[in-house]
């Protein structure tokens, strides 16, 4: 069996090995870039998110539901069934 050369193997991994840090290169501009155009999302604010915050939601007017009807006012031993 015949045994192939040292240099062209050597040669395929030295392109290979070319093709990876050219790869990796790629990566770490891209990465960067990324860094520098989304900086301002990743910036600490010092004031406090708006979707943070607690909305009371225990109002008179949200007892009613989808008919429009306040299920506080049916009374205890009435049962209905809507068909949807």
């Amino acid at each position: 069996m015949r045994k192939a050369s040292p240099a062209p193997a050597g040669k395929f991994r030295d392109i290979v090995a070319r093709i990876g840090a050219a790869f990796r290169a790629q990566r770490e501009i891209d990465a960067k870039r990324a860094l520098r155009r989304y900086s301002h999302l990743l910036e600490q604010s010092h004031e406090t998110s708006r979707l943070n915050e607690m909305i009371p939601v225990c109002n008179e007017d949200t007892f009613e539901n989808a008919n429009r009807v306040d299920p506080r006012e049916c009374a205890a031993g009435c049962t209905t069934f809507e068909r949807a």
